[in-house]
């Protein structure tokens, strides 16, 4: 009888338990996005971003996602005056949403790992908030402002092959963190870019190139002739001293003989 009564007590504090914790538990909204600096939402065109939201006391990883969609209203972001209380996600800006049942505030740490197709200038932030019971982050939500240039090479390939006295491209798109468009007179203006092209041989910088718009949207160009055999490092810086981003790539290529 006391081996049953006791069972019985138990079942009972479990629910109990179970009840505290779960019945009067409020569903409650958070929504991240992520915005390129002077320009607009990131988001899946650019390969997203990864969300992980932990408890900020405890590490203890509470969800996991990714900021997918587009990049938002350019007349909303880039051209009408930005006042107090504005709503910038408007026309389906990118964004992570999760919903968390809980009864008391949550101390939340966010990190966010992205774009994930901007190579060497993927970012890693990191942000914190509190989250009340009932009081959802949702609008433009918690907004991660990033600094910086995606910067591609597109030519040379690494360990591409050439011969001596090759007339060798190198290029590179060069854009905001958004890949928002970079063209003359545009709202990225290709004339606010300065690209450079380094080149390396044997680890000593032999000279620094110009790169100029190519005429196509976002691309940056210029050209190398090699006058020794080798291997040969690139690295293609890009800046916009306006706005203050700045982005680098690298890439390389061997000269054989002729």
């Amino acid at each position: 009888m006391k081996k049953l009564l006791y069972i019985w007590l138990s079942i009972f504090s479990f629910v109990c338990f179970f009840l505290s914790s779960n019945v009067f538990a409020i569903s409650t909204r958070l929504i991240i996005r992520a915005k390129a600096n002077d320009a607009k939402f990131i988001g899946s065109a650019v390969g997203g971003l990864k969300v992980i939201v932990r408890d900020a006391f405890n590490k203890k990883i509470l969800a996991v996602g990714s900021i997918e969609g587009g990049t938002g209203s350019t007349k909303v972001i880039m051209k009408e005056p930005i006042i107090r209380g504005k709503l910038l996600s408007k026309g389906g800006a990118a964004k992570a949403e999760f919903v968390f049942d809980i009864n008391d505030p949550v101390k939340l740490e966010i990190e966010l790992i992205g774009p994930l197709a901007s190579g060497l200038n993927i970012h890693k932030e990191v942000k914190t908030t509190w989250l009340i019971p009932g009081n959802d982050i949702v609008g433009d939500g918690i907004v991660f402002n990033l600094y910086g240039l995606i910067v591609h090479p597109y030519s040379p390939n690494p360990h591409q092959f050439y011969k001596l006295g090759d007339k060798i491209l190198i290029g590179a798109h060069v854009s905001p963190m958004c890949g928002c468009p970079v063209m003359p007179n545009g709202l990225w203006n290709s004339k606010d870019y300065i690209v450079k092209a380094l080149i390396y041989f044997k680890n000593k910088k032999i000279t620094e190139l110009p790169m100029k718009w190519a005429g196509r949207v976002s691309d940056f160009e210029t050209h190398f002739i090699p006058s020794e055999k080798g291997n040969y490092k690139i690295i293609i810086e890009a800046c916009n001293s306006k706005n203050n981003n700045q982005g680098v790539a690298v890439t390389g290529f061997v000269v054989a003989k002729k």
